[in-house]
């Protein structure tokens, strides 16, 4: 019998015993306690919607209190003060505290001053409630017994829910008498919703107004629930849970619904893993680890052993030279073969990937239509000669050139007359370059970059001049040029000696110099070398 047989056997026969086991104890003891559970987070997330919108209420009592509590205002009431209106109540300032109605009213309910706004469309709202512009001492908004300074809650309007907050006016050290009420409010809209959707990661809608028939939930098939204070209806709908409630307002009238979809298969997905691991890691794990290890120690567990050990090897010491070369005709002398041949595998491609990246990495340094190192390989060089500058204490310098006229050059030949010409002007200036540690580079389009380590400002000086007559000298015919006859580079040299205050930072110091020199030889004519000096101008016009 081969060693999957019988592992086969030996497993089926436990297994079989631990899946009427798992059956009960999920059929008669997991799975009510899920359905509780399940009851129970729905209420948790319309708790978390229900606090997240008193939140809200509570941020408006705040701004309502420090508003309200404040000499100005308490002044305002009486005086009608042009200079307060202009300083506080613009329509910005109610924009940047998201209060979409602001209502100044006297003792007797008259509005002294107010605003309806559309923070999200920065437009005026038209609402009812200010109409009259008065509103009666028994309207909600200012509903409060003398001894509270303020009331808070939720109002119907034409448009949507409104959150508010009424303040007594008094004055910034909260002595009276009260001069008033300050009302700031902010309407429960789709644009809240999303907001408040976000901050508790649960999609809800609202129902305005607020009518059992228009719910999710409906009126039949529902199942009545409670959680700390608040009262809720579920309704089970194949994959989710819908789940609804009311939000009240201070009298405990149905003001809008709240209601959402609370996904059933994650939760079932958590319980399942939960209950899957503690049953088969207790009751299978110590069934079969007892006797699996009695029973097939012989047959599968010591050559396992010797394979892991193997494979462990070869993780930590990376030798893939090592061969397991275990001598068996079973499933598991199969496996040793096929694991050396895997390694063997593994080992040449391996080397094929090191070579491949060596080659990738060489490819990626270098410019794909001159051949010559392209920006990434210059931005490296110039750092670690920077760097090595700064230790040695001695000069960097860097050259910039630019083809003179090269867009009338493409205009006249075209681009592949254009891409040979910068070719053939990288080749050259490749040559120029005597010394292992001087780079040329692609710097972008026509422009290129030299990079001259332990050089002064009069050494790259002559080397730039060298690189223009170089560029002369290969006499490519550029009659749209004003500079010359033939293809030309203007090359602007600048030169810094590395200090440690200055860090890599100065590499960009040394770079924005030489651009600018060579944007001054541009200026003063093209075709030119032009080193840098604290004279040059911070802007050359062209």
């Amino acid at each position: 019998m081969s060693i999957r047989a019988k592992v086969f056997t030996i497993i089926f026969v436990l297994f079989a015993s631990l899946g009427v086991a798992d059956f009960f104890v999920q059929r008669f003891v997991v799975y009510p306690s899920f359905l509780e559970l399940e009851e129970h987070e729905a209420g948790q997330n319309l708790q978390r919607i229900f606090h997240a919108i008193d939140r809200e209420n509570y941020h408006l009592e705040r701004i309502c209190r420090d508003w309200a509590t404040w000499d100005d205002t308490y002044d305002f009431i009486t005086t009608r003060s042009e200079i307060y209106k202009t300083s506080n109540l613009y329509d910005e300032a109610l924009d940047s505290i998201s209060v979409n109605v602001m209502i100044y009213c006297a003792e007797d309910g008259t509005i002294v001053w107010s605003n309806a706004r559309d923070t999200v469309q920065k437009n005026a709202l038209p609402l009812e409630l200010l109409k009259e512009g008065r509103i009666a001492p028994g309207h909600p908004l200012l509903t409060m017994t003398a001894e509270e300074d303020g009331v808070n809650g939720v109002i119907n309007t034409e448009r949507d829910p409104l959150l508010f907050a009424t303040r007594r006016i008094l004055r910034s050290d909260g002595s009276g008498p009260s001069n008033g009420f300050l009302i700031v409010g902010r309407f429960v809209n789709p644009a809240m919703v999303e907001i408040l959707s976000a901050q508790t990661r649960i999609p809800f809608e609202i129902v305005y107004p607020y009518v059992e028939e228009r719910m999710a939930c409906g009126t039949s098939g529902v199942t009545t629930a409670h959680i700390d204070n608040l009262d809720y209806f579920t309704k089970k709908d194949g994959k989710f849970v819908r789940v609804c409630s009311a939000y009240n307002d201070p009298t405990g009238r149905p003001i809008f619904g709240i209601q959402y979809l609370f996904p059933r298969d994650i939760t079932q997905k958590g319980i399942a893993s939960i209950r899957y691991a503690m049953v088969l890691v207790i009751s299978s794990g110590l069934i079969v680890l007892v006797m699996l290890n009695v029973l097939l120690q012989a047959v599968i567990l010591r050559p396992l052993q010797k394979l892991t050990s193997h494979a462990s090897r070869l993780r930590q010491e990376e030798d893939y030279a090592q061969r397991l070369d275990l001598r068996r005709s079973d499933e598991v002398g199969v496996l040793a073969d096929s694991f050396d041949n895997m390694v063997q595998t593994i080992r040449e491609r391996t080397e094929d990937l090191k070579r491949a990246n060596e080659q990738l990495t060489l490819l990626s340094m270098r410019d794909g239509l001159t051949g010559i190192p392209n920006r990434r390989m210059f931005d490296d060089s110039l750092k670690q000669e920077w760097r090595r500058a700064m230790r040695d204490k001695t000069p960097v310098s860097i050259i910039m050139g630019d083809v003179d006229f090269f867009k009338n050059y493409n205009d006249a030949h075209g681009h592949l007359q254009g891409d040979q010409c910068l070719i053939a002007v990288a080749a050259v200036l490749q040559q120029q370059m005597n010394r292992p540690a001087d780079l040329v580079a692609r710097f972008g389009g026509e422009e290129f970059a030299i990079i001259l380590a332990d050089t002064g400002a009069d050494g790259a000086g002559h080397v730039a001049q060298t690189l223009r007559q170089a560029v002369m000298d290969l006499h490519l015919e550029h009659g749209h040029s004003d500079a010359a006859p033939c293809v030309t580079m203007s090359f602007g040299v600048a030169s810094m000696v590395p200090q440690p205050e200055d860090g890599d930072e100065g590499m960009a110091e040394l770079l924005r110099r030489a651009d600018r020199a060579m944007y001054q030889s541009k200026r003063l004519g093209r075709n030119r070398v032009v080193a840098w000096s604290d004279e040059q101008p911070e802007s050359p016009s062209l």
